[in-house]
Order: C-alpha cells, then structure tokens, then sequence
C-alpha cells in the first residue's frame, strides 16, 4: 500500500477512535491516582473492639430457632449457623434456604428474640458505629430494589441506605436482614464509577466488559495504533534510503 494510502487510513481511524482513545487514558488516570481503599470508604472504618463472648451467656440455638421462624419462612430450613456480634452483643446469623429461595435469620444469642427484618433505627446505630468520625445522619430510606445504574447496583437487598452528615458524602448500606453494612459509598467512588462506565463502555450496566462495542473499538484502536507504527516505520530516514537505493537499484 502506498503511504498516502496508509496515510489516510491511519487518519480515518484516529477520527473515529480517537474520543474512546482519550478517554481510556483520561479514566485510567483517574483509576491509577486514586486510593482503592478511599474509593470503597475504607480509610473510614472505624476500629471496633474486640467483645469477649464470655460474658455472655448464650442460648441454645436449636429451640430458637423454633420459635423464631414465622409463617414467611414454613418453606425454608435452616442450613449454617454463625455466631457474630452487632453493636458489641452476640448475635446468631442463620442461612435458611428451600428450593428456589434464601433468607437469613438474625437472632439475639442471648434471648433467643429474632432481630430481622431490623428497623431503620437500628441501621442508623450500625451505620455511625461502622464510621469513624462522630456524624449525624441526614436521611434513612429501605430500599428494596435499584436499577442498573444504581451505587448498590448488585448487593443484597433489602437494605437501608444511610446518609451521613459529612463532606465526603458518605452513604452506608445496610442489610436489612443481617444487620450489617454490605458497603460504603462516597463522592470519590461515584466518580471512579462514572470513569468506570467510560472505560468499559457499559453504557448499561456500567460493570460488563465482554460485551461487542468494547470488543470492535479496541480492534479499531489497535489498528489506529499498527497504522501508526507504519507510518513511522515508512517515513523513517532509513526507510527512505532504502527505498531510494532499491528504486535505483531497479533503474
């Protein structure tokens, strides 16, 4: 191919590429100058001390169990059992499970009282005790259901979103069933994830990237950059002798 030719293939192909181009190297930037751990909120947990479960006199999780489970869980059994602590007092977490469905049954270990559903209240206390400055709380809403483009978008749900009274914008996510925070989101992580939308192209879901638009302008931006590569290659100093000698050569 001539080099005019390769020339204006090289320049269709960066017009059509290009804006992807810019912002795959913009996003990784965003992606490589922040903190994992202060996108997720991490750098925020607060340091919880250890609770010493014998001081507690713990009951028999058998006849809880029995008198715990209501009329919406007939269908389910109980398959696992862990003992935890929320807000410094044991609980027992149970996984109940039937054909086609899972529900967890938080239970106080000591009285045997079922705690879950737990109410807004109570995840208000799970979520200031789970970050470590001392903050108020704007609002406490039960959410049930997102959609793809939600910051809960493939968590447990029911949940209640608990928005805290700070600079970062500090959202914590608790489960309503078990009691405790499913994960932490803030000003940083939403623009991480709007980076994050770009550079997968999940325009979407925003969290796929096996899908055919990502996998045709990568083709285009790996031809953009060989078409580059000849071109540099075809109008190099030592090409042109080349090319020089041989035609000469010829002649």
């Amino acid at each position: 191919m001539k080099l005019r030719n390769w020339r204006i293939v090289h320049r269709y192909l960066g017009l059509v590429i290009g804006v992807q181009l810019f912002l795959w190297t913009v996003s990784g930037m965003v992606f490589s100058w922040n903190s994992i751990e202060a996108v997720r909120g991490e750098n925020r947990i607060r340091s919880q001390p250890p609770v010493d479960l014998s001081d507690f006199e713990l009951g028999d999780i058998n006849p809880m169990i029995g008198s715990a489970k209501l009329a919406d869980m007939d269908s389910l059994r109980p398959v696992s059992v862990a003992l935890r602590t929320m807000l410094g007092q044991p609980v027992y977490e149970v996984t109940c499970r039937g054909d086609m469905a899972e529900q967890f049954l938080l239970l106080d270990a000591v009285s045997g009282a079922r705690l879950s559903p737990i109410n807004p209240e109570l995840a208000q206390k799970i979520a200031q005790a789970d970050f470590a400055e001392e903050v108020d709380v704007r609002s406490v809403e039960l959410v049930e259901a997102v959609g793809p483009h939600s910051e809960y978008r493939g968590k447990e749900l029911p949940a209640y979103r608990v928005e805290l009274d700070h600079p970062s914008g500090t959202v914590i996510y608790i489960s309503a069933d078990r009691g405790v925070v499913t994960t932490r989101r803030n000003n940083r992580w939403r623009v991480f994830d709007f980076f994050w939308m770009l550079h997968t192209m999940d325009y979407q879901g925003r969290d796929g990237f096996n899908h055919w638009l990502l996998r045709i302008v990568s083709a285009f931006g790996l031809l953009t950059v060989l078409t580059g590569y000849v071109l540099w290659l075809k109008t190099s100093p030592r090409w042109q002798r080349r090319k020089r000698n041989t035609d000469n050569g010829d002649a």
